[in-house]
């Protein structure tokens, strides 16, 4: 019967530490399986589990409770779920460590808060040492130091005097002039009363006067993760990943904020896909977690439909849209091979029209933006480059004529359209520099 009770104690202190109004539903479901491990009764088989499965150690939920507790720096709670461990495997070494050291931190961390007020106090800030005796209290409710200060030292100016009615209880109260029924506690020690002893009509209390952010509604994160799945639900993509960030502030490793995160993207990646806007669809899937179910195969299958669009404005010759979408595939994906031969594709065929508008300038630079090792790039370069070295020529022999006949101006031109075919044309560029000169001495003279 000891052992009973030893057992049950922690979940009636996390009752009365966490504010809960009945014992937290996960620590009810598991009374009944206590109760018949203490009289002696044997395990009952669990559905779907084999028979040789083996628990790591008998306290390993509440063990993994204490943990993410503690990463949330509830230390408090944290302890009372280590304990709760202990006594299902008190042989557990790490168990017992994590014991230690959470006493350890909780009362470093209750000593700064009360050395914090302490010097507040002495300053004469009422209002932030008295902050931080609460926050000393919340982190150690055994710290006598700081329920001193609370109930001796202060001002009474910071406190109100509330007179109990029928029905009234420390919650209520609490709630009333906190905006929290958990802070509780803290009426109950300024009065030496107890937690759970019934209020008598008339009794007057002592309510310790807080600040506005001491007031504030306090976070429940199961309830803003409850809502965040019914929004998304509705689709209320934006007030979900709100949601996701309050509670990531809260606590950064929270994996069910993450996913809920993931699952605006991924959704609304996936809608924006059915729309035909596969850049936006992309750059939106990318932003979820990769290794989120769907994401993956969601990011391939629009940028196939992305690809799929960049051959048909290839086909239909709209070649400057086609290079821009499948430049947006390689800026997701610069691995791409596909995207980046329908670049290389489009640029040839680009070329192949202004080669057969005799425009081989254009041809070539368009060639010179492709890999020049490119299949047809390759060959349209070979093409273009012998069809523009007669034209070169021709060009050439054009300006020279209109050197001989003094046409300075026209010969510039007609040698600038040979170095834009031929860019190592040596003879053009040398004859260029001389009509330059002799069109600025030209100009002297007059």
């Amino acid at each position: 019967m000891k052992k009973l009770i030893s057992i049950v104690l922690p979940f009636l202190i996390l009752s009365f530490f966490t504010g809960c109004a009945r014992v937290d539903e996960f620590v009810r479901s598991h009374v009944d399986e206590f109760v018949r491990r203490v009289k002696g009764e044997p395990e009952e088989p669990k559905a779907g589990a084999a028979p040789e499965e083996k628990i790591v150690f008998e306290g390993r939920l509440f063990w993994q409770k204490a943990l993410d507790y503690e990463k949330q720096g509830e230390l408090q709670r944290a302890l009372i779920y280590v304990k709760i461990a202990r006594e299902l495997s008190p042989d557990n070494d790490e168990i017992s460590e994590k014991m230690t050291y959470l006493k350890t931190a909780i009362d470093q961390k209750a000593d700064q808060h009360f050395n914090k007020g302490l010097t507040f106090f002495k300053k004469r800030r009422l209002a932030a040492a008295r902050e931080q005796f609460i926050m000393a209290l919340k982190t150690n409710p055994d710290h006598k130091e700081a329920l001193d200060y609370l109930k001796n030292r202060l001002s009474d100016k910071a406190y109100k005097e509330y007179r109990v009615r029928k029905n009234d209880t420390l919650r209520d109260i609490s709630n009333k002039f906190y905006k929290d029924p958990r802070k509780d506690f803290l009426i109950a020690y300024l009065n030496d009363l107890e937690a759970n002893s019934p209020l008598v009509p008339g009794t007057k209390l002592k309510i310790l006067k807080l600040d506005t952010e001491m007031t504030k509604p306090p976070f429940d994160m199961d309830k803003e993760l409850t809502d965040a799945k019914m929004l998304l639900e509705k689709k209320a993509y934006k007030d979900v990943l709100r949601i996701a960030k309050k509670i990531l502030e809260h606590d950064r490793l929270s994996q069910e904020a993450k996913d809920l995160r993931s699952a605006v993207y991924y959704q609304m990646g996936v809608g924006l896909s059915r729309q035909g806007k596969y850049v936006e669809a992309i750059n939106t899937l990318k932003k979820a977690d990769p290794q989120y179910e769907g994401v993956a195969e969601a990011l391939q299958k629009t940028t196939d439909k992305e690809l799929k669009k960049a051959e048909r404005l290839l086909k239909e010759k709209q070649y400057k849209q086609a290079v821009v979408v499948a430049k947006n595939i390689l800026n997701h994906d610069p691995s791409s091979k596909p995207a980046r031969s329908l670049i290389n594709t489009t640029y040839c065929q680009m070329a192949r029209d202004f080669i057969i508008q005799k425009n081989y300038a254009q041809a070539l630079d368009v060639l010179r933006k492709a890999d020049p090792e490119h299949g047809c790039v390759k060959k349209a370069l070979a093409d273009v480059k012998q069809i523009s070295q007669k034209q070169a020529e021709v060009h050439y022999l054009r300006g020279v004529k209109h050197f001989l006949n003094e046409e300075l101006t026209d010969a510039i031109k007609e040698w600038e359209m040979t170095l834009a075919l031929d860019p190592e044309y040596k003879k053009a560029k040398e004859n260029i520099k001389k009509a330059r000169d002799v069109l600025e001495k030209l100009k002297q003279v007059e």
